[in-house]
């Protein structure tokens, strides 16, 4: 059962698309691994659609999607794309409607290797056609090379920015998203399996050494709640966020790692 405020966005979104265009809604993310925290976690999104949907139909969207945001404070992201583009390499999906945070537009789908594997792995049927019945291109030798890659991009950039940042600019929100984001990636490299944010977290402590684990109930602690792990100490958290990632993005990109 999903939880209530999920389960409204999705009738919402239902209702108020174009007649006949969407054929299947399937969720995958934080859902999928069982992990919903109100007033943080996301709602991640894949529609099928009957047919490439057309200009009157992606501009009926894009409304739904703005009174979706303008609704709910709960952010309500994905994708619409063909049941047979499930079948394809997500590199090879044509440009689709897609919704990010409120802002919609027609591009690549979102994080395509992510959510091909995910939705295969661990998605949540809410209409249509089950996921389990559907065929889903999935390659764990490509997922596996992609995250050692969003190591390597994304969150050495981000490592980069850590180091340099004041220590009041480490908020709550960039403590949680950067110690769980980078140590969920690392699970899948060393575990070969997907997991959530709050997932990896926990994980964390089984698998890097006492040093780190501070750091790691801190990011769960900006996620879930708690007492802090740095009261008062803004500079010392700054500098082992920063540390941490940086920890991370080199031992996950240097290989090998324990998935192959």
């Amino acid at each position: 059962m999903l939880p209530p405020q999920v389960q409204r966005l999705c009738d919402q979104f239902l209702r108020q698309s174009p007649p006949g265009l969407i054929t299947g809604l399937y969720l995958r993310g934080g859902i999928g691994f069982g992990e919903w925290i109100e007033g943080v976690s996301d709602v991640d999104f894949v529609a099928t659609v009957a047919h490439r949907p057309t200009p009157a139909e992606i501009d009926q969207l894009r409304d739904v999607h703005r009174g979706l945001r303008e609704q709910s404070p709960t952010d309500f992201s994905g994708i619409h794309i063909l049941a047979d583009d499930l079948a394809r390499d997500p590199r090879e999906c044509p440009e689709v409607p897609t919704v990010l945070d409120g802002d919609f537009r027609v591009g690549p789908p979102l994080d395509g290797m992510i959510c091909w594997h995910e939705l295969a792995r661990r998605g949540v049927t809410v209409t249509g056609t089950p996921h389990t019945e559907r065929p889903i291109w999935t390659s764990q030798p490509d997922l596996i090379s992609f995250t050692r890659g969003n190591l390597d991009g994304y969150w050495r950039n981000w490592a980069d920015r850590l180091a340099a940042v004041e220590p009041d600019k480490i908020t709550d929100r960039v403590c949680a998203w950067c110690v769980l984001g980078v140590t969920r990636l690392h699970h899948l490299l060393i575990t070969g399996e997907m997991t959530s944010k709050s997932g990896a977290g926990r994980w964390g402590p089984t698998f890097y050494d006492e040093p780190w684990h501070r750091v790691l109930a801190e990011g769960l602690r900006c996620r879930e709640g708690g007492p802090p792990q740095y009261a008062a100490e803004p500079e010392l958290r700054a500098a082992e966020v920063s540390a941490f990632v940086a920890m991370v993005v080199q031992s996950g990109t240097a290989g090998p790692d324990r998935a192959g």
